[in-house]
């Protein structure tokens, strides 16, 4: 019954985007300090490139500073509620401002009519 020893890097698959991180973790001392040469050793798998070795956000992935910019706008579009008001304020300011020409308008036109009665009756006396 021989036990095998599990090692840290065993608990990444062996694929070739994770390979640097299993070479590492293969030379990595397993016992006492796990901050080999400073470095933070780290099994745990990106959720956005979905390597292993680091974490979303972290320098060494390569989609940190990059991603699907129209996702993100979406995503901060929908997660953020000034973002949903602001959308919705052109529009209804537009057709306030619709209404209010329109109204202006109608006055106008109103007016008029009143002048050129007012004028008849001027004109008959």
């Amino acid at each position: 019954e021989t036990k095998e020893e599990e090692r840290p890097e065993d608990a990444i698959p062996d694929l070739p985007e994770n390979q640097a991180t299993r070479d590492f973790l293969k030379n990595a001392p397993s016992k006492g300090l796990w901050l080999p040469m400073g470095l933070e050793v780290k099994t745990m798998q990106c959720w956005r490139c979905k390597a292993y070795g680091h974490r979303t956000g972290d320098r060494e992935c390569p989609l940190a500073t990059t991603g699907n910019v129209d996702l993100e706008a979406s995503r901060i579009a929908r997660e953020d509620p000034m973002a949903m008001a602001l959308a919705k304020r052109p529009r209804e300011e537009a057709s306030s401002l619709r209404a209010l020409v329109e109204d202006v308008r109608r006055d106008e036109r109103k007016r008029k009519k009143r002048r050129k009665k007012e004028k008849k009756k001027r004109k008959r006396k």
